[in-house]
C-alpha cells in the first residue's frame, strides 16, 4: 500500500465518521454537581418504602402513635388480652403527600407480653425478621432479578413500647 492510498482511505474514513456523529441538544447543565438533583428527582418519582415494627403489650398506644406520626387513621382492630401466643399482623398502606408516594408497612405484634409466661414472646418476632432477610436474599440470588419491582419487607425501624409502671 502506498502513501497516497493510505491518505485516500483516511480521508474517506474521516468523512464517514463525521457523518455518523449525531448532535445532541442539552436541556440544562450536565455534570457531577447535578447528580444529587437527578437522584432526588428519581427517588421522588419512584416513591419510598418504609417498614415499621411495633412491639409492645396490648393497649399501650402503638396504633395511636402511628396514627399521629403519619397524620392519618390506620384501620386497626383492638386485640384482646387472652391470645395464647404472639402473632404478627402486617398491613401495607400507600400514602401520598405533596406528590411523594410512601409505601408504609406496619407490622404489629398482637398478644405480645399478654401471657403469664413471657419467655417465648420474642421468638415469633425474631423468626419474622429472619424470614424477611431470607426472602430478600433469595430475590437477590436469582439469575433474573427484579429488585426494582420487589417490595422489600425488611424492617427499617423497630419501636419498642414499655408499659409505664409508676415506679422509678
Amino acid at each position: 500500500m502506498t502513501a497516497d492510498t493510505k491518505s485516500a482511505f483516511s480521508a474517506v474514513d474521516r468523512k464517514t465518521a463525521t457523518e455518523k456523529v449525531r448532535d445532541l441538544k442539552l436541556n440544562g447543565h450536565v455534570g457531577f454537581d447535578s447528580l444529587p438533583d437527578q437522584l432526588v428527582n428519581k427517588s421522588v418519582t419512584q416513591g419510598f418504602s418504609f417498614n415499621v415494627l411495633c412491639i409492645g403489650e396490648t393497649g399501650l398506644g402503638k396504633s395511636t402513635l402511628l396514627d399521629t406520626l403519619f397524620n392519618t387513621t390506620f384501620d386497626s382492630t383492638p386485640a384482646t388480652h387472652d391470645l395464647p401466643g404472639v402473632k404478627l399482623k402486617s398491613n401495607l398502606y400507600e400514602l401520598k403527600e405533596n406528590n411523594v408516594n410512601l409505601k408504609l408497612t406496619v407490622i404489629e405484634t398482637v398478644g405480645y407480653g399478654d401471657q403469664i409466661n413471657k419467655e417465648d414472646s420474642f421468638k415469633a418476632i425474631v423468626d419474622y425478621i429472619d424470614s424477611q432477610f431470607e426472602n430478600f436474599l433469595q430475590e437477590e440470588m436469582k439469575i433474573k432479578r427484579a429488585i426494582h419491582s420487589f417490595h422489600d419487607t425488611r424492617i427499617h425501624a423497630c419501636l419498642y413500647f414499655i408499659a409505664p409502671t409508676g415506679h422509678s
